[in-house]
């Protein structure tokens, strides 16, 4: 399965730059809505519970939940066909050409919309199945489209029936955490909330909102997430569970180092590992660190071979003792 979600962290290549110099700072800004329990609004922290969010575009989320993984697209002036035909090749892009596709309709919120089921399973009288799920079109405000898809490992009815789940919260009110998904949207410049943050040349917020963010590059990516109040037994945790989200969505990755850093100029203990990609060896930081009454999660990622020191990309977040 390695493969089928190799694209979940496609952004992790690295930037092509030199060291960064600390970024203006700026008036704090209030990470609203951010706790310890995640991300996301009132009504949805119970459904989305243990998922980690990925900024997959200004206009899209994808969520990793366990054996599933769902994710949501906000499409301006394009059909619900456009958008089940981009879907569907999403789909047979990441889980390969042997993915079988059936057209269809699902009701979700009170009504039928466009949809379809896949699977990926073994030929054979024991048809043992990789994944299978749905992809689906909603209707959305101001004449958009609301694309919707969900892989289940394994292709298991609980798997399922959650993305099922999932998909009757999405397609009735969309993002989860709450922000509208769009460029318009964007927080910018983009910034911790106790400083700014710099968008190098050649770089984009793929989110960025008071409470988290990710600034991808072509070689490059910096993201981050801000929850409080701090808990010292939380923060340990996120960090933790992020690296292991991390490595999984980055086949081949080596072994976790524990390395003394310093992040946000605060002295932490940061996680790291090296992974391969097509440009070479990728190196993966991950900290997180408490201020005040707040916890701060981030990670940063560079090609092996570049400049001494982290991307410009990063932002000073990262440094050495």
């Amino acid at each position: 399965m390695a493969n089928a979600w190799r694209w979940v962290l496609a952004g992790w290549c690295v930037a092509l730059c030199a060291c960064t110099a600390p970024s203006p700072h700026v008036a704090p800004v209030a990470p609203e809505g951010a706790t310890p329990v995640g991300p996301f609004a009132p009504e949805a922290r119970v459904l989305f519970e243990g998922c980690i969010p990925i900024p997959d575009s200004a206009t899209s989320r994808l969520y990793r939940c366990g054996e599933v993984t769902v994710w949501l697209v906000e499409r301006k002036d394009v059909p619900a066909e456009r958008v089940l035909a981009l879907a569907r090749a999403r789909v047979v892009e990441r889980l390969g050409e042997q993915v079988v596709v059936a057209g269809g309709e699902l009701p979700l919120a009170g009504r039928s919309w466009p949809a379809a089921r896949f699977a990926v399973c073994e030929a054979g009288e024991a048809r043992a199945c990789r994944a299978g799920g749905y992809l689906v079109s909603v209707a959305a405000e101001s004449g958009r489209q609301r694309e919707l898809g969900c892989v289940a490992r394994g292709n298991g009815a609980p798997g399922l029936a959650r993305c099922l789940e999932f998909f009757e919260y999405l397609a009735s009110h969309g993002n989860p955490e709450g922000d509208v998904l769009d460029v318009a949207g964007l927080l910018l410049p983009p910034r911790l909330p106790w400083r700014s943050l710099a968008v190098p040349d050649g770089c984009q917020p793929a989110a960025s909102t008071s409470r988290a963010g990710r600034i991808r590059c072509e070689d490059a990516s910096f993201v981050w997430s801000v929850y409080r109040p701090a808990r010292a037994e939380v923060t340990e945790r996120w960090r933790d569970q992020g690296v292991s989200e991390l490595r999984e969505a980055l086949p081949g990755a080596g072994p976790v180092e524990e390395v003394a850093c310093r992040l946000e100029q605060l002295p932490a203990r940061c996680l790291r590992f090296t992974a391969p990609s097509a440009r070479g060896p990728l190196v993966v930081w991950v900290g997180a660190v408490e201020w005040k009454d707040r916890a701060l999660f981030a990670s940063c990622g560079f090609l092996a071979k570049s400049a001494p020191g982290f991307p410009a990309v990063c932002n000073g977040a990262f440094s050495l003792p």
